[in-house]
Order: C-alpha cells, then structure tokens, then sequence
C-alpha cells in the first residue's frame, strides 16, 4: 500500500530529524513496527544514517530497552552511545587503561555493563551520565565471550560466560556473583544466553554440547542437553523472538544453525557465501572459541523482534535476511539439515566486514556495525 508506506516513511524521518516527547515517540513506534515488519519491507532496508566515528572494528552494539538509544564498544577502545530518535550521537567515553566490549545498557537508566579486554576479565559497571564506575564484577579469569542483561525489563540480573569455562549470574546491587556454573567441556570456552522470559539460560560449549539451565537453579545442572550436531564451533548463541522457541547458534564459518529450544534437534542451516571462516590476519588465541570472538562472529546475527527475519552481517560489507516462515517450512528432523541461502541482501554497504548486528526493540531499525555504525530502516 504506497500510501501506508508513505506514512511510515513519515514517521521515520519524523523521529530521526526531532525531538519528540517520550509518549509521542511510544505512539510512533509501536503501529509501524508490528503491522510493517513484512518480507517486503525487509526487503526494502536501506541506510538512513551512517557513523564514521570510530578508528577501529566495532566489537558490540546493543539497544535500551526503550529503543531510544544504542552503545557500540570498539577496538579503538571507545564506548559511543547514540540517540536513535534523534540520530545523532550522544556521547563518547574510552576505556583505555581496561579496553572494552559487549556493553550492556542496564534496567539502571544512564549505567551500562561492559567487558574488560585488557589487565584482567572484570566486568565493569558504568554511569556514563557521570563517566564514573559504580562496581566492579571480579571473578573471571579468561576473556568473557558473552554479557547478557536480563530480558526482564526491572530485573537488575545479568549472565557472562568465559574463557575460563564457566558462567555466572549476577546481581547488579552486589559484587559477587549468584552463582557460578563450571560447564562440562568448557575448558577452551562458552557462550551463553537468556531465553526471552529471562528464566532460562541456553551455554554452548565450543563444540561440545548445548545445555539449558533453569536460572534458578544453576547450580543444579541443565535440566536438558544434546550434543550439537557439526563439528564447528560456537561462536555465539541467541534465543529466537519473540517466544524462544528456537535458538541461533553462530558457527566458526560464518553459517547460523537453527535449533528447535525443546528438543534441541537441529532443523536447518542459514548460509551465505559471503560469509569467511577464521581470517589469518587475526592473530592467534587460546582456542577457536577465543578467535571467534576477536572477529566478533558471536555478535554479527540478530533477529526482528517478531521472530520473521534473522539478519547477519558479512564480511563483504553486505547485509542479508533470511525470512524465518520460509525457512521453517523447507526444514524438519530429516539430516543432514537443509541449507538455506538468504531470501534478500538489503541496499547499501559497508564502508568494511559488518562485525555487529542488533534490531531496535521498537523501531523499525536495524544497527549494524563495520568500522562505522549504520543504521537501517525501510520505507514500508
């Protein structure tokens, strides 16, 4: 329909070219998001605004819950946070003494969380409102492969994963951790995950198994495992919108294995050929897992918030969606899985390999991270 396409259209430039008030934004994000999310309108993605700021790869992005503002951490060792509604950015801040990755907007308005990648493996509790730390997450001894907060929108509980093979709850208010799981056949590395309820946590361990624990019993064990079906490794893991039904597990060569979250079977394999596996010009960590993570492979696939599409980053600058409907219904138990190439590329580039991709919560937005950060957005 040209004319709901021109509405939407309208809408968008109206948020990334004003401020608007919080109730206003709340009316122009909801409608536009769930009732144009169609296979044609992710066809239609193209660039709405594009920021060349930093010197380096971006290693992570994430959006408030709000939807209102994004965090990039990168190899320049910089975390830049941007205002979605307006398009502009926001604020800059280093990390230069500890370095920095996958940062995590909290349920605390102004604070993020964030990986250490220098002098030890704290995660670091941030108000970026005042640049000054308010705690500090000591325990782990390897790189942390994975920071997750809850999906819970006033939980203040937050999931890591490491090098060192295992993972732990936290609680934002106290330094020690909840609890920490020492994963069987993690010794090389894990990565793990909150479902969209917040009550289960998914850990893969490198090429091991998949495991689901219950995160209020952690300790206990997973209440369900199954070995994971390809020699490859993990990269990263990450629940299907918007009920977890499914799992994405992001490979060592750049494909995504589709996993039913139930019986953690394997149903299809997403593949585009423009995906690499470890680059030589990486250098050398302590395992593949560790690799991957320096090439960001955990972070570059994303999905709509209403489960339809799952979009990855390449490393030809391109951006490609597979439509998660179609996907479903050529897949089953039958193995080896269906492979499925991608339904559609959008339309533009990146200015190098796309290293991060995550969709806004509420807009129809989609940012995806090269050396610069690119934000996406259809006409429909």
């Amino acid at each position: 329909n040209h004319h709901l396409a021109n509405v939407f259209y309208y809408i968008y430039l109206t948020i990334m070219n004003a401020e608007l008030d919080f109730e206003t934004l709340n009316v122009l994000r909801k409608d536009p998001l769930q009732a144009a999310l169609t296979t044609a309108a992710l066809t239609d993605f193209y660039i709405a605004k594009q920021f060349p700021d930093n010197k380096a790869l971006i290693t992570s992005v994430d959006f408030d819950i709000t939807g209102t503002h994004c965090i990039t951490t990168s190899r320049d060792e910089s975390l830049r946070i941007y205002d979605c509604a307006s398009g502009t950015r926001e604020q800059v801040s280093y990390s230069k003494k500890y370095g920095c990755n996958l940062a995590q907007f909290t349920a605390q308005p102004g604070c993020v969380a964030y990986a250490s990648t220098k002098i030890n493996d704290t995660v670091r509790y941030l108000s970026y409102e005042t640049n000054q730390f308010i705690r500090y997450f000591a325990g782990h001894t390897g790189m942390v492969t994975s920071l997750q907060r809850s999906p819970n929108a006033q939980s203040t509980s937050m999931v890591s994963a490491s090098m060192d093979g295992t993972v732990r709850l936290w609680n934002l208010d106290t330094v020690k951790p909840v609890c920490t799981v020492n994963i069987e056949g993690g010794k090389n590395g894990v990565a793990a995950a909150y479902d969209p309820s917040g009550m289960v946590v998914a850990v893969a361990a490198e090429s091991q198994a998949i495991q689901l624990y219950d995160v209020r019993k952690m300790t206990k064990g997973p209440f369900t495992s199954a070995p994971i079906a390809s020699k490859l490794t993990v990269a990263g893991l990450k629940f299907m919108p918007p009920t977890g039904d499914y799992i994405l597990l992001a490979m060592s060569d750049g494909s995504i294995m589709l996993l039913d979250a139930f019986h953690l079977t394997t149903l299809a394999v997403l593949s585009s050929a423009t995906h690499n596996a470890i680059s030589p010009t990486i250098a050398p960590v302590a395992s593949a897992l560790g690799q991957m993570q320096q090439q960001c492979f955990g972070q570059k696939i994303t999905a709509t918030p209403d489960g339809r599409a799952v979009i990855a980053g390449n490393d030809n600058g391109s951006i490609v969606f597979w439509d998660f409907d179609t996907v479903l219904a050529n897949s089953g138990s039958k193995q080896p899985p269906a492979v499925h190439a991608p339904n559609g590329t959008w339309n533009g580039l990146h200015d190098g390999p796309v290293g991060v991709c995550a969709f806004n919560p509420l807009l129809m937005e989609c940012a995806t991270g090269s050396q610069s950060l690119t934000l996406w957005t259809s006409i429909y």
